[in-house]
């Protein structure tokens, strides 16, 4: 954009900053502000506070709640400056006597980025499996929401959307427009309204007001103009409250206020810029970042089966007489004919059903859960398909996090940056979810005494789990006994976990849940 196309005296901002005493003046529901700390929530803040402040002190009856998600894997560079900034909204507040108050929303620590790819073994997402919006950023701040609406009923959301930023957005504006009426309808929650200050500026407009009109709590707006120059990114991501709002958005992955793990992109646009602008600390995390999106689809380092023991096919085309995998990531296109031999001449086994699948597994005895790949397609209903992948193994969830240990360790050595990639409490998380899977080897105590020399201490309880050679023989007796040792394992835990509970209907589901898996069975 160029500076030149901005007109000094904006009508729109006087039409938007009345707009807003307007619907303010309305009604006593609370208002809930999404902040992301980009240019369209910044702008929503700036008319949104110089609003209120031209009120008359007696008109100022509703609380304003400005809310931030903090996913814990925002690019580095950002979070503090959020945090600085809502620090001098609520000064701002004090000092006027207006009603707000400022709140930083995070996923919970068991639901974390790092909790849900190391202790569950999700694979980094892309766009047919964006999970981390839903566990992220929906559901704390649906949590934030829902507490408001429980204390008053109903509740207006205010966001920084804007007509023309896409065909999607565009719909999801109109379909729930009001009409004659300055508020939409929430997508989800019955007792929740949107109410959009900027709904009709343009991106010159924003940056009109950003640059013309004082920041009314006294932000550098200009210096948030060269962040987005230096980040190579003209967008941003918004706080999401909602799917429809989630799919209209699009992926956060090029923008200076999405994660700097985000591998829903191919490239990171914004760390890229950032270090291209002399942040030369951002490098390491950016090497990282690339090595996560390309492990993605690495068929080693995933299991064979879904988390919940269910096996199925990835679908597969059939052309010309032969089977073709396509090219994915690194991997390039595998045409394999019908006597199983592929273009590179390897062996893949071929079957007519599932049964006979897992009659192969069986008498191969061959372990899903590992790096093995056994090279299987199947006959289904709608075609072929290849073995499908489930999480992350275990060893390949261990090599994730210990690289990341050493990458917190190399940019405190090397650039003396403190900065916590990822929390302790994510790690107990972790530890935790392990326990539950089966794998009982303290490895995240072990890694983390590896990497930095210290114990994490954790709080333990007083109901030991087996030790080394008490889970060697319970080993050996499984293996005799033709009885699963992982499930033997994890119907322990369950066990252990319910100990001293007077009501145990969620042992007897847990187990049923245990018991139904399609791995068990093979």
């Amino acid at each position: 954009m160029k500076l030149s196309s901005i007109v000094e005296n904006n009508s729109k901002y006087r039409e938007a900053i009345e707009r807003v005493k307007r619907v303010y003046r309305k009604d006593n529901r609370p208002w809930i502000i999404g902040y992301s700390g980009g240019k369209d929530s910044t702008a929503t803040c700036h008319v949104v506070l110089n609003a209120l402040q031209e009120l008359d002190p007696n008109e100022l009856t509703k609380h304003v709640y400005i809310i931030s998600s903090d996913t814990m894997v925002e690019t580095p560079l950002i979070i503090k400056e959020i945090d600085l900034t809502l620090f001098k909204i609520e000064k701002f507040a004090r000092e006027h006597k207006i009603p707000i108050s400022t709140h930083i929303v995070q996923p919970q620590f068991d639901n974390s980025f790092w909790s849900n790819t190391i202790g569950r073994g999700y694979p980094c997402p892309n766009q047919s499996f964006r999970w981390c919006t839903d566990r992220m950023k929906i559901e704390p701040a649906n949590r934030f929401i829902k507490e408001v609406v429980n204390d008053s009923g109903e509740v207006i959301m205010i966001l920084g959307i804007r007509k023309g930023e896409s065909n999607s957005r565009d719909r999801v504006i109109s379909n729930h427009s009001i009409k004659d009426n300055d508020l939409m309808r929430h997508t989800t929650m019955t007792n929740a309204y949107t109410f959009a200050p900027i709904i009709e500026y343009t991106i010159d407009d924003v940056w009109d007001t950003l640059l013309n009109y004082p920041s009314p709590w006294g932000g550098d707006n200009y210096e948030l103009f060269k962040l987005y120059s230096d980040s190579n990114s003209g967008s941003e991501c918004p706080l999401v409250v909602d799917e429809e709002t989630k799919n209209s958005t699009g992926s956060c992955g090029n923008s200076r206020f999405g994660c700097w793990v985000c591998t829903v992109v191919a490239e990171d646009k914004a760390l890229n810029g950032f270090i291209k602008s002399g942040v030369k600390w951002l490098f390491p995390l950016l090497e990282y970042r690339n090595w996560l999106y390309n492990i993605r689809d690495d068929r080693t380092l995933r299991m064979k089966r879904r988390a919940n023991g269910q096996i199925y096919f990835s679908p597969i085309t059939e052309k010309d007489g032969k089977l073709i995998i396509s090219k994915k990531g690194d991997r390039e296109k595998i045409e394999i004919d019908f006597d199983g031999i592929d273009n590179n001449g390897e062996k893949w086994n071929i079957f007519n059903n599932k049964s006979d699948v897992i009659k192969y597994i069986r008498k191969n005895g061959i372990d899903l859960a590992s790096e093995i790949d056994p090279k299987i397609i199947c006959k289904t209903t709608e075609g072929y398909g290849q073995l499908g992948l489930g999480p992350f193994t275990y060893d390949a969830r261990k090599e994730i996090l210990k690289k990341l240990l050493l990458l917190q360790k190399r940019i405190k050595d090397e650039y003396n940056v403190e900065h916590e990639l990822i929390k302790k409490q994510e790690l107990i998380a972790i530890s935790k979810l392990w326990l539950e899977q089966g794998f009982w080897n303290d490895d995240v105590n072990k890694i983390y005494y590896e990497v930095f020399n210290e114990e994490l201490n954790f709080i333990s309880d007083d109901i030991k789990l087996l030790n080394d050679n008490e889970l060697e023989i319970l080993k050996d007796i499984c293996l005799e006994n033709n009885v699963d040792f992982e499930l033997i394992k994890k119907v322990l835990y369950l066990e252990k976990n319910s100990y001293g509970l007077t009501r145990r209907e969620n042992l007897q589901r847990d187990l049923a849940r245990l018991l139904n898996q399609d791995y068990i069975h093979i």
